[in-house]
């Protein structure tokens, strides 16, 4: 059908023709085809945004899976609340010791002095409470190259009964430890 001189539904001189049903199914068909790739435009965007979410959400998954394995490494020694008993009068606490004593109760049963000494090549995270159990009082002290700070410059345990506590504070080098010791201490 053509509409021909017209003003209303065509220019003057040039015949218009209604469109056939093939070309509004091309068009239609065209229109789909271009929302169809916008759509999976979209998706792409959306898959990336998905795997870069999932990728850091994996890595905050892991992080927590290191802490919580470093966390129950560390809590093993915590676990035991048994006291280790020392009858002995002198011990010395280093590197190659430390795992047992970390985080540890010591009872000292000696009725003569005793003397803790803390090595100078502890590193990492270390305490321990030493505890006064007989009548013979514990000398805490450092060895050479190490340091042990005490606020009121007292090393002793007070009397039977007297807990202290020993904390490494840091060893930059690997073989200069500084020891900080507080809890029931005298001079």
């Amino acid at each position: 059908m053509t509409y021909q001189n017209n003003p209303l539904l065509g220019p003057v001189g040039q015949p218009v023709t209604a469109p056939t049903p093939t070309d509004i199914a091309a068009a239609e068909a065209r229109q789909a085809a271009m929302d169809a790739q916008s759509y999976a435009n979209d998706a792409n965007d959306s898959a990336q945004a998905a795997a870069a979410t999932a990728t850091e959400v994996a890595t905050q998954i892991q992080a927590a899976q290191d802490i919580v394995t470093e966390v129950e490494e560390a809590g093993e020694a915590a676990k035991d609340f048994t006291p280790i008993v020392y009858p002995g009068t002198s011990l010395t606490i280093n590197a190659a010791n430390a795992a047992t004593y970390n985080g540890r109760y010591i009872s000292f049963t000696s009725s003569s002095a005793v003397t803790l000494t803390m090595g100078n090549n502890i590193t990492g995270t270390f305490f321990c409470m030493p505890g006064q159990a007989s009548s013979g009082r514990i000398t805490i002290g450092a060895a050479s190259g190490a340091s042990m700070v005490s606020p009121q410059l007292l090393f002793k345990t007070r009397a039977k009964g007297s807990i202290a506590s020993v904390i490494l504070n840091k060893n930059d080098d690997g073989s200069s430890a500084e020891y900080f010791l507080g809890g029931d201490v005298a001079v």
